[in-house]
């Protein structure tokens, strides 16, 4: 594990604070200003600019490991509409955005309980590793445990040689034929089967197993850390206490696979301490969009500074988004005047605007009209219609982007 820098006594606590405290004070006030206004402006344009959000934050994390998603690609891929294979980066993204939407949901208290956090990341109790470990030096003192291909217990060998008669008579060679060969048929046979158990999908143990993993990795002691580290926090003003979660897990990295899990816990963070009770920040996106690169190698007291200001640049891209969704709906809207009472138009354009992504099949069902109305409604849109994002002529999709 990495030697940890946050063993800091009582003044050192204070001077990051005093040193951090501008940067601080900037970024929640932006966070503040954008979280009430999203709780002011009418919902449709609440919810555009938060589900828009989860995606380019989604796109964001995946340009911050150093590879390339475009967000139409993003965005056809979480709908079910891609135009190409998607690669492994749009997956990655994929991925991301189904977890900022989880964390949206629930409530912050319940995201950041200690169990819900070990279950997310497959760590397990204190109390069932004590009692593993100390089954497993009962069971076999001063014994390693063998490797799944090992044959070391004659039991299983017994049970290995009872199944190899129910094999099937055409993928086994004849042994009376060669005899020279029937303990390597055996073999084969069990390897195969042992195969079979290992690359198991429908279980979790055999997804463990495919996983490739570090046995000297102490995930539970870094998680346990970074729990000390949140609990420290409470103490200090949200941003802070946010920024200091969020250097925290990218210092210790709790989780091999879940690293960009770190950026939603901290905006989560956000949420429960009252900064942001209407959205779920885009830290990624904004740490992204700023100068600032995040580096294990820079002081303490400069990254949490650079953090702080990603949180300032993540509220000033929401305003913005905010206010070019606000100028497209006032745009799409001059071609609802003058229409009748049981006109959907303007429904259209609501749709379009809370949603990153409209195909005419969606815009039917939610506007419960037949697909030709639906095709009538977008030509009456004209030159204000959004974007089209798959450059099909049929099966087509248009978004706001």
């Amino acid at each position: 594990m990495k030697s940890i820098s946050y063993d800091m006594s009582s003044g050192e606590r204070q001077a990051l604070v005093s040193d951090c405290a501008a940067v601080c004070e900037t970024a929640a006030i932006a966070l503040a200003r954008f979280d009430e206004r999203l709780l002011r402006v009418e919902p449709v344009l609440a919810e555009g600019a938060r589900q828009r959000g989860h995606a380019f934050e989604a796109q964001a994390l995946i340009g911050l490991s150093g590879s390339l998603c475009p967000i139409e690609d993003l965005v056809l891929h979480d709908a079910g509409m891609d135009v190409r294979s998607p690669t492994r980066e749009i997956a990655r993204a994929a991925a991301m955005l189904d977890e900022r939407r989880r964390l949206a949901r629930r409530e912050p208290a319940e995201v950041l309980s200690p169990a819900a956090l070990r279950q997310r990341l497959g760590i397990d109790e204190p109390e069932e590793e004590d009692r593993r470990s100390r089954a497993t030096t009962t069971s076999a003192p001063g014994k390693q445990l063998a490797a799944p291909w090992d044959r070391t217990d004659p039991e299983d060998d017994d049970e290995d040689h009872a199944g190899d008669e129910g094999l099937d008579l055409e993928d086994e060679p004849d042994r009376r034929a060669d005899p020279a060969f029937a303990e390597i048929d055996a073999l084969l046979a069990r390897t195969r089967k042992k195969l079979d158990a290992w690359n198991d999908f429908s279980s979790d143990e055999g997804r463990k197993n495919l996983t490739l993993r570090d046995p000297g990795y102490d995930a539970a002691g870094r998680f346990a850390r970074w729990l000390d580290i949140l609990e420290e926090g409470r103490g200090l003003p949200a941003a802070l206490a946010a920024a200091l979660a969020l250097d925290a897990w990218l210092w210790l990295e709790p989780s091999e696979r879940a690293g960009e899990l770190g950026f939603g816990l901290a905006a989560t963070v956000l949420r429960q301490r009252g900064l942001a009770a209407a959205h779920l920040p885009a830290l990624g996106l904004g740490l992204r969009r700023g100068k600032f690169r995040w580096s294990p190698h820079l002081a303490l007291g400069v990254r949490i500074a650079g953090l702080l200001g990603a949180l300032t640049e993540a509220a000033a891209f929401g305003q913005a988004d905010l206010d070019r969704l606000s100028l497209a709906r006032a745009v799409m809207l001059r071609r609802c005047e003058k229409r009748r009472g049981n006109s959907k138009l303007a429904e259209l354009v609501d749709l379009f605007v809370s949603s990153p992504l409209v195909t005419v099949q969606l815009a039917a069902a939610r506007l419960q009209v037949t697909p030709q109305a639906v095709e009538a409604m977008l030509k009456e849109l004209g030159g204000s219609l959004p974007r089209e994002l798959t450059g099909r002529k049929r099966y087509r999709a248009w978004g706001i982007l």
